[in-house]
């Protein structure tokens, strides 16, 4: 009884009553939870202070999941400052991105079961985010950190925390800037996060790759027991596929749907956050369904001197 009622009370603070709440007042409970939570991991977020504007002026490329990476060349960016997400590891030429950052946001990342060797797989798979000699810096959301601490990982990767809180007006919040020595937007996908991490850094200019937005026709497809045709840049192997099932069975198609609505939208949000912050984002995809950030060629962008002072 009394677990039942603690986890009605967790629930209603979490989605009823925090995110009506000032960002100052949500920046306030998440340093009186944390404080008593993991009173040694409030520093995690001011560590962050050091990508500030670390690579000011420069480019970067954003690598998704989608299914137009198969056909990426990855060697033509090994000497570019690159952003990679979630299981990218799976395709075979990951290695010669030289990835510089990593991001995983999906909490189902910190939450794998033991004894599902579909979800084993998923932990090994993060453990190769570092291929060959190269061990990019690993972005991974606060609420893991007991995740990462039962699996030993920052023993492996090298990891930094980042936390969120509630967008309730995005088109408002997003005004200002976002700050990774705080609480960031919570957002709809991965590279988002990714995206807003490169403004912090001081890019000048970055370039969305993979990002073909097509992760709803894969949540149907996984619906229809055909996750093995999922839309994704690498090939499912059958410990993915039977996840990939299992997950999707808990979501409602009508929400993954209004949840791609919104991301679309959020897309279109980060836009004009990064015009505003005088920030040029282009989608490099071949192909896909993003729409809201403009279009180029990545043989054109790769074909271009670039000078950095």
């Amino acid at each position: 009884m009394f677990h039942q009622l603690k986890e009605q009370i967790l629930f209603t603070l979490k989605k009823k009553i925090y995110p009506r709440l000032s960002l100052t007042n949500q920046r306030r409970i998440w340093n009186i939870r944390n404080g008593w939570r993991h009173r040694h991991t409030l520093h995690l977020l001011k560590a962050n202070k050091r990508f500030r504007n670390c690579h000011k002026g420069k480019r970067c490329f954003i690598l998704g999941n989608g299914p137009s990476l198969k056909s990426l060349d990855f060697s033509l960016l090994e000497n570019e400052i690159t952003f990679t997400v979630n299981q990218l590891p799976r395709n075979p030429n990951f290695a010669k991105l030289k990835t510089n950052y990593h991001f995983f946001s999906d909490p189902y990342f910190f939450t794998l079961k033991e004894h599902c060797p579909e979800e084993m797989e998923v932990l090994e798979i993060i453990k190769q985010v570092n291929a060959k000699n190269n061990h990019p810096t690993v972005f991974w959301k606060l609420a893991g950190y007991d995740f990462v601490k039962h699996y030993d990982l920052d023993k492996i990767l090298n990891i930094s925390y980042y936390d969120e809180y509630f967008l309730t007006h995005p088109a408002k919040q997003l005004k200002s800037f976002i700050d990774f020595t705080h609480l960031v937007p919570q957002f709809f996908t991965v590279v988002h996060y990714a995206v807003a991490m490169a403004v912090y850094m001081g890019f000048k200019e970055i370039y969305l790759l993979g990002c073909d937005c097509s992760g709803f026709i894969s949540t149907a497809q996984a619906k229809l027991k055909q996750a093995d045709c999922a839309l994704y840049g690498y090939n499912i192997t059958d410990n993915e596929k039977k996840r990939m099932e299992k997950q999707v069975s808990q979501i409602p198609m009508w929400l993954e749907l209004h949840n791609y609505v919104e991301l679309f939208e959020y897309y279109d949000y980060l836009f004009r956050y990064c015009k505003k912050n005088d920030v040029k984002l282009y989608n490099a995809t071949q192909g896909g369904l993003l729409e809201s950030v403009p279009r180029v060629s990545l043989s054109d962008v790769l074909s271009k001197e670039v000078s950095y002072e």
